[in-house]
């Protein structure tokens, strides 16, 4: 198999070519990247399997040349709203399979749109492949099926210790700005409106609404709305489902000081690249103050949440994941998206078309594919993945 790797020299894309050229059956790993110069430093590392090109993916001529002579493109070239859906268009004019980490859910819902044309091409596309959306996806599928009905998803990540990322957050950098496309993301999908399942329709609504749950075995926790993939793709797979949504949970003082930044680049006072820079400007500080005593949540880095009812009665439930793969936000994101070759070699039945994780891929098979990567001694999914219950009244 060989692999190109898009973005391959930025923080998400240089686990990806690690991990990718760690298995037997690959036999070509070509790191892809603005910058040629860090793209053969890093292929330089992953062994000698790997070689580094320069590409602009905007370029579509050289794209063309570098997809079409590779089976599977693992793209992770952000932020995914402004490069996502003109680089699976280009995969599939080719006719090759494709995995990325698309965080962002407007170029979600258009790349989900390109299924006939993906069919047609006889091109995999697998959208979404990361932390959040990618873990979470299959967590809700956890979560649901403790349920034998469900009404409500949540899929939820803690910002607590987000300064253990700082050098994540500072590489990479998009054009017009230090911070990396993953917190330009970040900020985009909290300003503006996002699609959240409400009543059980799809409706636009504003970022960073709070509100309360009951978590299982903790009580009642507060979580944050934020846009992500997660609040329009699960509906999909989960049908019946009246709510829907993405929520981040963290110290209350944080999310005021990110509704701060939300209204001055509503306001137009600021733009999100200059709201992003400041995120990183405050990360930076953190790392450097004299550790507090921490008012951080119990809830799980990653979880997902779902309430419905067993045997007629109300109840809810939750599953989490207990480690993660190291590395930070980029361990955490760019293995699961490079679980996509060993996934992508077992084959997929001659399917072809676009999807979301929880289209496609069974839970249990991906985390028992995830747990050998994660801190600790984990040996299957059944010792990663922690649900719990409850039913109300019982």
């Amino acid at each position: 198999m060989r692999v190109l790797v898009l973005g391959g020299a930025g923080g998400m894309g240089r686990v990806a070519v690690e991990q990718s050229a760690a298995h037997a059956f690959v036999d070509q790993v070509t790191v892809a990247d603005l910058d040629g110069a860090r793209a053969a430093d890093v292929a330089q590392r992953a062994g000698a399997k790997a070689r580094g090109i320069a590409l602009n993916v905007n370029d579509r001529a050289s794209m063309r040349a570098a997809i079409e002579t590779h089976d599977l493109v693992l793209n992770t070239v952000g932020p995914f709203y402004q490069f996502g859906v003109s680089v699976l268009e280009q995969v599939i004019d080719v006719g090759v399979n494709y995995a990325d980490i698309c965080d962002d859910w407007e170029p979600t819902l258009e790349m989900l749109a390109l299924d006939a044309r993906a069919k047609a091409a006889n091109s995999l596309a697998l959208i979404g492949l990361g932390a959040s959306p990618g873990i979470t996806n299959m967590l809700a599928l956890k979560a649901a099926a403790a349920l034998d009905e469900v009404d409500e998803v949540l899929t939820g990540w803690s910002i607590d210790g987000s300064s253990e990322d700082l050098p994540a957050a500072r590489s990479g950098r998009p054009r017009a700005t230090g911070a990396s496309a993953a917190v330009v993301h970040w900020v985009q999908q909290l300003t503006g409106f996002i699609r959240v399942l409400r009543d059980g329709g799809f409706q636009n609504a504003k970022p960073l609404e709070r509100r309360e749950i009951m978590y299982p075995g903790l009580g009642p926790v507060s979580v944050w709305s934020v846009g992500h993939p997660e609040a329009v793709t699960i509906p999909r797979a989960l049908t019946g489902l009246t709510a829907c949504s993405n929520v981040m949970v963290g110290q209350a003082r944080a999310f005021e000081g990110l509704q701060v930044l939300a209204h001055l680049v509503d306001t137009g006072r600021i733009t999100i690249h200059d709201a992003a820079d400041e995120i990183v400007r405050d990360l930076s500080e953190t790392a450097r103050a004299p550790s507090e005593a921490a008012d951080k949540s119990a809830t799980p880095g990653l979880f997902a949440w779902a309430s419905g009812r067993v045997g007629g009665k109300q109840a809810i439930s939750a599953a989490a994941i207990l480690s993660a793969p190291p590395g930070g936000m980029a361990g955490a994101t760019s293995v699961p998206l490079s679980l996509a070759v060993p996934l992508f070699r077992r084959g997929f039945e001659k399917t072809s078309g676009v999807y979301a994780p929880e289209d496609i891929l069974d839970p249990d098979t991906f985390f028992d594919l995830l747990a050998p990567h994660c801190v600790g001694s984990f040996r299957s999914g059944k010792e990663l993945v922690w649900t719990a219950c409850e039913v109300r009244g019982a």
